[in-house]
């Protein structure tokens, strides 16, 4: 049997050099997805010993680790010399907020029903955070339909609540549900998708994911090194989370016939599920150093892209 180990290795590296992660980012996505359910702590040394293979120097790391303590993203602790990291609390809020979008996507049945977030003309000097506001509903799916008006496509009461209290803004706003009435006649709000969200642009992320990562899956097998498979894991997963967190997750109806999404969020699990036993190998080796801290894996985690079990079924009808 060739070994398609030296194969996949340089497909990896070409992945690298030709996008190469943020290490800020990088990180949030590796203690999100592969320390927090393991205990969520890791040292410094070891998250170096997890991110030099991916291209991130020590240098790069200490300064991000740094910079998302200061934006409470991360918490530190002083041991002697060493410095111990996890989630914030703040951040581990963001992750879950960001793991259904990552792992699950939206549901394919809609009825019809859409949040608003509107923001009045009058009475709202306390709206400077206006811009702020604006970023914060877009990264969690919400278009602008009109000026001061958002709307996202489900149920998202709670986390249009949550923005505006974060933001102290919770008496300038109104939430409210609305359900189309001209049923058919007049103007639709979905005819307002390409002028409200991105959906050419995501689209294109999506094509260039697939192309990208597709060859991947032809090269992996049982001769795959435990340090590969965990590179595989966490570029392609980090690329899809850049890609779906900026991805609306509109209703099927809403979206043309032809959309990237859903053959890219398959790929993601596909692969996900393929490498995830050799790159857990790889992880526990490091994360093992500590044992006073390291836990064995959540529960949780076997539900994300549909399942474990139901990933593998799917495989073996292909």
């Amino acid at each position: 049997m060739t070994d398609a180990s030296p194969v996949l290795q340089r497909l990896i590296h070409s992945l690298l050099e030709h996008d190469p992660p943020r290490a800020k980012s990088l990180c949030v996505t590796l203690l999100g997805d592969a320390i927090e359910p393991h205990g969520g702590s890791i040292w410094l040394s070891d998250l170096i010993d997890l991110v030099t293979p991916l291209g991130i120097n020590e240098r790069l790391l200490r300064t991000s680790v740094f910079r998302l303590v200061a934006q409470d993203w991360l918490q530190s602790e002083r041991h002697g010399r060493r410095s111990l990291y996890r989630l914030s609390e703040q951040g581990l809020e963001l992750t879950r907020q960001a793991s259904s979008r990552i792992y699950t996507g939206s549901p394919l049945l809609w009825d019809g029903d859409w949040t608003l977030v509107i923001l009045p003309r009058f009475g709202n000097s306390s709206l400077g955070k206006r811009g702020e506001l604006r970023h914060e509903l877009v990264w969690a799916g919400f278009g602008a339909i009109a000026p001061g008006i958002f709307a996202i496509p489900r149920n998202q009461k709670s986390a249009a609540l949550k923005i505006l209290g974060k933001l102290k803004l919770a008496r300038h706003a109104l939430v409210m549900s609305a359900h189309e009435m001209n049923e058919g006649e007049g103007l639709q709000i979905s005819e307002l998708v390409s002028q409200c969200w991105d959906i050419e642009g995501v689209d294109r992320q999506y094509r260039a994911f697939l192309e990208s990562y597709g060859p991947l899956l032809e090269f992996i097998g049982p001769q795959m090194r435990p340090m590969q498979a965990f590179a595989i894991r966490a570029i392609a997963l980090h690329a899809w989370r850049r890609i779906v967190l900026h991805d609306p997750q509109l209703p099927l109806q809403m979206l043309p016939g032809d959309w990237p999404g859903h053959a890219a969020r398959e790929l993601c699990g596909q692969l996900y599920w393929a490498v995830f036993d050799a790159a857990e190998e790889h992880l526990c080796e490091i994360l093992e150093r500590d044992p006073a801290r390291f836990q064995p894996l959540k529960s949780y985690v076997y539900d994300r892209f549909g399942g474990r079990e139901k990933q593998g079924a799917r495989q073996a009808v292909a």
